[in-house]
């Protein structure tokens, strides 16, 4: 985003980029609320001020007091660092105090449902494992409130687009600026960013909501749907064919690749869609011109012909689609606990190699989705795409 806002990237014609609509799940769920929830403020000043949080206030540091996203429950090494007694003594002791109470009642009840349910022995004793349970995003849920304005966010002229998974259903919702109410606006944030198995759900409306990485790692559709037509897809998962196979020497790190897989065919899958709707288009404006369709438009148009026509029907018709793609395509290291990895010297470098991959942009390399100049038979031109 450095790299885009202040004019240094070749796929904007190295001019400034001031986004009209800003989506994202997970980390980049709180990096759009931060960025939409100052509508006055300079686009550059603001990507400067994002880039101070992560490094000040979101990372891990010497100076500091563990990281601004989470702790370990229970932790005793946080009596042993002075930095945690610099700015509140007692701080300590009441979350000591706290994650006590919370591991006893935590134990209790998965005791207690381990002698009580039916079942096998081993499922009995799985149940009793709780990853989750010596984690608390505590941390992030104090910090983003002083980061975040959520009156900011409802009178911007941004869009804002937050996607969250309904835990209770397996669907993805979609969160916009009028949604970020004073009572939910947070809870919204914080649930898109909770990786489950090690934070907890939140509950938002009777349901309860998790990380929209789960379903929707890039959330492309609903920036279409939003009105946007050049799009620029900002994700951190490298090819998959870069992964070492090497690191496949543990259940963890097996998970982690199917993981990585299947993000890697979601966002190919949505940037096939952008594709479909721009060919939809195409073939929309070739009957015009000739009326001719084989069998094969005709059938790729069958495909997104609803969705065209939905929006036709709406009073928002599409237009053709640019999508440009910014995403490591070697592995970036730290194994499959990277995701937890909140060092700043880390933080800081994994920000230096994005803005340098994103002046060096590649669309080719990167598979991204450009407009190029046809001429139909009468010699006027059109919009066709390309992969």
């Amino acid at each position: 985003m450095k790299a885009l806002f202040t004019g240094e990237c070749h796929a904007t014609g190295n001019n400034f980029l001031n986004p009209g609509i800003l989506t994202g799940t997970s980390a980049g769920a709180i990096n759009a609320a931060i960025l939409v929830s100052y509508p006055d403020a300079d686009i550059c000043a603001l990507i400067r001020f994002l880039e101070d949080i992560w490094l000040n206030r979101i990372s891990g540091s010497p100076e500091r007091c563990g990281n601004g996203v989470f702790r370990y429950r229970g932790d005793p090494l946080r009596f042993l660092d002075a930095r945690c007694f610099t700015d509140n003594p007692f701080r300590v002791v009441n979350e000591m105090s706290q994650d006590l109470a919370f591991l006893t009642q935590n134990f209790y009840q998965h005791a207690l449902r381990f002698l009580i349910t039916s079942g096998s022995l081993e499922n009995r004793a799985l149940q009793l494992i709780d990853v989750g349970a010596f984690i608390t995003s505590e941390p992030i849920r104090t910090l983003l409130p002083r980061l975040i304005i959520l009156d900011g966010i409802r009178r911007s002229e941004r869009k804002l687009r937050i996607e969250a998974t309904n835990w209770t259903r397996g669907i993805v919702r979609t969160f916009e600026n009028s949604e970020m109410t004073d009572d939910l606006g947070f809870s919204i944030i914080e649930a898109s960013a909770s990786l489950p198995g090690i934070f907890l759900p939140h509950p938002i409306e009777d349901d309860l909501y998790v990380d929209g990485g789960v379903l929707v790692n890039t959330p492309l559709n609903c920036a279409i749907d939003a009105g946007g037509t050049t799009l620029h897809v900002i994700y951190v998962d490298p090819d998959v064919q870069n992964i070492p196979l090497h690191r496949l020497e543990s259940t963890i790190e097996v998970f982690d690749r199917i993981i990585a897989i299947t993000w890697a065919s979601k966002i190919n899958e949505d940037v096939d869609n952008a594709r479909q709707i721009n060919e939809g288009l195409e073939l929309i404006e070739r009957a015009g011109h000739d009326g001719e369709m084989s069998n094969k438009d005709i059938r790729n148009f069958i495909r997104v012909a609803a969705r065209i026509a939905k929006r036709d029907k709406e009073g928002l018709p599409y237009k053709k689609l640019t999508v440009h793609r910014y995403h490591p395509h070697d592995d970036l290291g730290g194994g499959a606990l990277g995701l937890l990895n909140f060092d700043r010297d880390r933080i800081g470098s994994l920000i230096e190699r994005g803005f340098t991959d994103t002046v060096n942009h590649d669309c080719v390399a990167s598979h991204c989705l450009l407009p190029t100049i046809t001429n139909n038979r009468n010699g006027t031109s059109t919009v066709s795409s390309r992969g």
